[in-house]
């Protein structure tokens, strides 16, 4: 947009014509406030979905390993209210399977005492089915013709995780609801929530062919017209699922996503990387998804792929700290990311940002309480608050939660000082009370240990108790 001029904008739609919606409003939070009138907004989540979550490619491989890192975290004082599991605890890689070999037989009983320890439990489900007329999910899926076929009228076959596999239609409305069905498998077990992934739909061997058929509903259409929101409708059904069968407000995490998923699901940024880069990417990708009405978003903190270090996780879990979705994850055959791997000072430092997270829910809940009535998401650019300061129109290192917090982490490596702006309004610093006037550019002193942090002058700021975990909390 704009690249071509800047005195008019052109854009086209390859495949069909597209609807047009102006959307005015006299401010930029009006704007945002009318656009999640139209797409939706993020409903009020469970308290504990703000906790902290730990995640990592390869602990759910074995029973031990994520029993060793939920005792870690209760032995180095970590508060955290959920593990997330990768693809690894499945059976072969089929979806709706949990292997029992690598769980003592008995998954159901291992994740009562997860929750026991104040843990809940996050699986991840991709939708690629494995092909293998022995297992039920693919069997039952090809009997009721749900999988999206080539335009010769066999069923389209890909390779992902498990192998050869089939593709649900998610389209359909029966092929939704059959999906949220099979997600009984994975709440009688206990768990509380479901992430889910490769839903762009990825595939290994090539892109799946634009020709490809899948349905907009009750009407046949293609992959070409059908693909932006194929993770929609996934997040869609799986959202069904979890509320059907808990009675819970669902927790459900997305990879792909499309205008309104947000009634639906929350994002996560994908495969980022252990490296200054990213996370100086981090700060306008959350804040473009939140004036995009995703209100409920993160990144992997640390770094999904690479070998992150202990100056590069500190400033991560810093920065990212006021993210809605606040997760460590990390790629297998990366180091291990756990903030105890790396001994002093990270671990204290990463402790001590974690429990300013847990006191600060109730500011966070709250703004999330607001944002169901206004659209306006909680991790904000400062433009986003303050539309007529040309000076925020491009700031990309800043950030405000709310109206009365203002973040500016450190995204540099090796950096110990950094300038901050603050805008209009009179600022305090939340670690030594120091006052400013806004509209000014102010030097910090950046320590390893020190996330600048300013609290406009005269906020009530709630300030809740100091728990471990949140996992009582809806």
């Amino acid at each position: 947009m704009g690249k071509e001029s800047n005195h008019y904008y052109f854009y086209s739609a390859v495949q069909g014509n597209l609807d047009y919606y102006i959307i005015g409003g006299t401010t930029l939070k009006d704007i945002v406030t009318n656009y999640t009138y139209l797409t939706g907004r993020t409903p009020l989540p469970q308290k504990w979905t703000l906790g902290y979550q730990q995640s990592r490619w390869g602990y759910s491989a074995c029973q031990e390993e994520v029993q060793a890192i939920a005792d870690n975290l209760a032995k180095y004082d970590l508060p955290c209210d959920a593990i997330h599991f990768d693809i690894d605890y499945m059976d072969g890689y089929r979806v709706f399977t949990w292997d029992k070999d690598k769980y003592q037989g008995n998954p159901k009983k291992f994740i009562t005492k997860l929750n026991q320890q104040g843990l809940k439990v996050i699986p991840i489900i991709d939708p690629g089915v494995k092909q293998d007329s022995d297992y039920h999910i693919y069997a039952e899926g090809l009997k009721k013709g749900y999988f999206v076929k080539s335009a010769d009228g066999d069923v389209y076959i890909n390779k992902v995780w498990p192998g050869n596999a089939a593709f649900p239609d998610f389209g359909r409305p029966e092929v939704r609801q059959w999906w949220a069905n099979n997600g009984k498998f994975l709440t009688d077990l206990g768990v509380a929530g479901i992430w889910i992934d490769m839903n762009e739909p990825s595939t290994f061997e090539g892109p799946i062919p634009d020709d490809v058929v899948f349905n907009d509903q009750d009407t046949p259409s293609t992959h070409k017209k059908m693909h932006n929101v194929y993770g929609h409708n996934m997040a869609k059904a799986t959202y069904t699922g979890l509320k059907e069968q808990t009675g819970n407000r669902p927790f459900v995490i997305t990879r792909a996503a499309y205008a309104g998923t947000q009634k639906y699901s929350t994002v996560w940024t994908g495969d980022n990387r252990s490296m200054w880069p990213h996370i100086q990417m981090m700060i306008p990708q959350l804040c473009n998804l939140g004036l995009s009405g995703f209100s409920f978003t993160g990144t992997d903190i640390g770094g999904f792929a690479s070998d992150t270090t202990s100056e590069l996780l500190t400033r991560w879990i810093e920065g990212a700290i006021f993210s809605p979705l606040l997760r460590n994850h990390a790629e297998l055959g990366t180091r291990q990311q756990e903030p105890w791997v790396f001994g002093e000072p990270t671990l204290n430092i990463y402790r001590k940002y974690l429990k300013l997270r847990y006191r600060l829910i109730p500011y966070l809940y709250d703004l999330f309480a607001k944002e169901t009535k206004t659209g306006l998401p909680i991790m904000r650019p400062v433009v986003l608050n303050y539309d007529q300061d040309p000076r925020v129109r491009d700031l990309n290192d800043e950030y405000m939660v709310g109206d009365d917090i203002l973040v500016a982490p450190v995204v540099q490596k090796s950096q110990f000082k950094r300038l901050v702006y603050l805008p209009a309004g009179n600022w305090v610093d939340f670690w030594n009370g120091a006052e400013y006037a806004g509209n000014q550019d102010i030097v910090v002193d950046t320590p390893l240990d020190k996330l600048p942090l300013f609290v406009k002058q005269n906020t009530i700021l709630p300030w809740g108790p100091l728990l471990a975990t949140l996992a009582m909390s809806r």
